[in-house]
């Protein structure tokens, strides 16, 4: 279309550009105008591109179809002159949020004698939960009570991402970013800087071969100007910092992690902080001092010594550790951070892994502004989504809170007071010092003690030992001590579930009651050659239970399987112990018993965590229908009255 300027009085003080942004076009060139952008046009675009991720080439492939769906005519390409377009007005509207708009007369004529430069971080869209002094904290917060210091904790999250790659491109001109450290990524120039002194680096893991260390010098990196980028955000929110990115060269290295970090507290003012990192065993290590280079290369005023720092392994990644450094290191024990998972990182390179296709060819410039468009809307979408957030889990919490309480109340209660004030003198020395034992993992670990199968295989072992010294009578033909006490113990829990079935049939079918009677006879069988071995290895054992025999009434029904009588060792007084059974058998129902009960608290603890996965699955996926009910189920069949399993 032909459009004439206007030529009045009072638009002779502006020049064309300047008459066509006022009409809201954005011109592709301010030389030899001939294409221009509708505002409406490139906000669409916008929004298409950080939501739903259509680049430019589809979008402006759609408008020529739009225009031309037949394409009998021939439609101007505009491809690069959208792009171009596209690319300034992202940065602009980036600008004007973060009100600099006028701030910069390289940007704008007519801003008179303003800085040619941003201070580090400026247009960024910061957390507006997270600490900050003078924003959103109330005065005297520095003197606070101890106890609500956690209120005012800056907790942070690092991680490093190696889908946003990034090719070198031949005969590629030279790009730089329309505002390099003013957004999330830090400054391109002081950045290298840094890295020519890290040409060559050794970080040696003491923990584990952790994937992040074993790849950082094996990582695949031919043909590529950057292999990954290194983020940091805020533990609880999921806001990535100002100043929080940074291209990784090859690999997760010391040199670039610890830039990012230091760069993404430039404007950190609490007292103290939480850092979750998946390495954080090893690269806290020496941390202090390889950033005094930093510090005195940058002009950031943070410096590790005014912050007390707390640094942890996020709740996921903890797993890939050592028992001994999970124990130490977990989010799941440091105190003041509630259910903060540390994972928030991992969640928001999912969000920006799509944009990965597209910015691997970009050129370096435009690849930053591109991501640092995606980061701002990331950053906004989390901030206005807080409220809505928060008020759901607040209702949870509060549940939950009231749940807890009730339960730590019957548990509390329970304990005697020698027992209580062993227990707290272990949680205050443990808070004193985290080298001493960690008094919530349970003894064991994740596996509460060895099963009462590698206990029945330990004492065989020692049984068979004792014969070949000759210093024990353990030994009855084939049976070992050990193999008669744990066939009394497996005889004995199937009583238990022959009664939790009778107690769960008020009124059973006959084929309820077929089945019933099925395990009663197992059980009397299996009880028969039990007697003659307890013949043995109790003697004296028959003459008590004839004993009790002839005090029966002969009028009562015969004793069913469910409630007949083992003579267990423990089942006996101390005087019995000495004539009826041998002294060993004592000891070893004692070791195998401990091991069943970790057997069950490992049993229990599978129960929840499949009863923890149904919920949230049920929760997100599925409604009222087939499947729910399959769902729901499935969850009875775990966790109904049924499922006593012995225990």
């Amino acid at each position: 279309m032909g459009v004439r300027l206007c030529g009045c009085s009072n638009s002779l003080q502006y020049d064309s550009v300047a008459q066509l942004m006022a009409n809201r076009w954005y011109p592709a060139t301010v030389n030899e105008l001939g294409t221009c952008a509708t505002f409406r046009a490139l906000k669409l675009f916008r929004q298409l591109n950080v939501v739903g991720n259509v680049s430019a080439h589809d979008f402006v492939g759609t408008l020529e179809r739009l225009t031309d769906p037949t394409k009998l005519g021939k439609t101007p390409d505009r491809y690069r002159s959208f792009s171009r377009m596209a690319r300034q007005y992202a940065f602009l509207l980036r600008l004007k949020r973060a009100g600099v708009g006028h701030e910069n007369k390289s940007w704008n004529p007519y801003a008179g004698g303003a800085t040619e430069a941003l201070e580090p971080g400026r247009i960024a869209v910061r957390c507006w939960a997270c600490p900050r002094p003078g924003v959103n904290l109330p005065e005297g917060w520095e003197n606070c009570d101890p106890k609500d210091e956690f209120l005012y904790s800056l907790m942070l999250a690092l991680d490093a991402n190696f889908r946003l790659k990034n090719r070198i491109r031949a005969n590629e001109r030279q790009d730089d970013s329309l505002g390099s450290g003013w957004g999330y990524f830090v400054d391109d120039e002081p950045y290298r800087e840094h890295l020519r002194d890290y040409v060559a680096e050794e970080d040696v893991s003491t923990c584990i071969a952790f994937a992040a260390l074993m790849q950082k010098e094996t990582r695949m990196t031919t043909g590529l100007r950057v292999s990954g980028v290194g983020g940091c955000v805020c533990a609880r929110h999921g806001v990535i910092r100002a100043g929080g990115l940074g291209d990784l060269q090859k690999g997760e290295r010391y040199a670039n992690m610890d830039y990012i970090f230091m760069h993404a507290l430039n404007d950190a003012r609490v007292k103290r902080l939480v850092v979750s990192y998946d390495i954080v065993c090893q690269w806290k290590l020496y941390l202090r001092q390889r950033v005094v280079n930093i510090l005195a290369q940058s002009n950031i005023p943070p410096n590790l010594d005014s912050f007390n720092i707390d640094f942890a392994l996020p709740v996921w990644h903890a797993a890939a550790h050592e028992e001994s450094c999970q124990n130490s290191n977990s989010l799941s024990y440091t105190v003041g951070v509630g259910r903060t998972d540390g994972e928030s990182i991992e969640r928001t390179w999912s969000i920006l892994n799509p944009a990965s296709f597209a910015t691997k060819e970009m050129g370096q410039g435009n690849r930053h502004d591109t991501i640092e468009d995606r980061v701002d809307h990331i950053n906004f979408e989390k901030n206005v989504g807080q409220a809505r957030n928060l008020a759901r889990k607040l209702i949870i919490s509060v549940a939950e809170r009231d749940q807890q309480i009730a339960q730590f109340v019957e548990v509390d209660n329970s304990l005697e007071p020698r027992v209580r004030r062993e227990w707290m003198q272990k949680v205050k020395d443990w808070l004193a010092d985290k080298s001493k034992p960690n008094p919530y993992i349970v003894a064991g670990g994740k596996d509460a003690g060895p099963s009462e199968a590698q206990v029945a295989a330990e004492l065989k072992r020692a049984e068979l030992k004792e014969a070949r010294e000759g210093r024990g009578d353990f030994l009855e033909g084939t049976t070992t001590a050990t193999a008669f006490v744990k066939a009394l113990l497996h005889l004995e829990d199937l009583k238990r579930r022959i009664k939790t079935e009778v107690r769960g049939s008020s009124s059973p079918s006959a084929e309820r009651e077929v089945q019933i009677e099925e395990l009663r006879v197992s059980f009397f069988k299996k009880l028969k050659t039990l007697r003659n071995q307890q013949e043995v290895f109790m003697p004296g054992v028959s003459a008590l239970r004839q004993a009790e025999e002839e005090c029966r009434d002969a009028d009562r029904p015969p004793i069913k399987a469910e409630d007949v009588k083992l003579w267990l060792p423990s089942d006996l007084t101390e005087s019995q112990r000495g004539r009826a059974s041998r002294a060993a058998l004592s000891t070893l129902e004692a070791k195998l018993r401990e091991a069943q009960c970790g057997d069950a608290l490992s049993h229990i603890r599978n129960l929840l965590y499949t009863k923890t996965h149904i919920i949230h699955h049920r929760n997100s996926h599925l409604r009222r229908s087939a499947r729910y009910n399959s769902i729901e189920h499935t969850h009875i069949a775990c966790h109904g009255p049924n499922n006593a399993g012995g225990y």
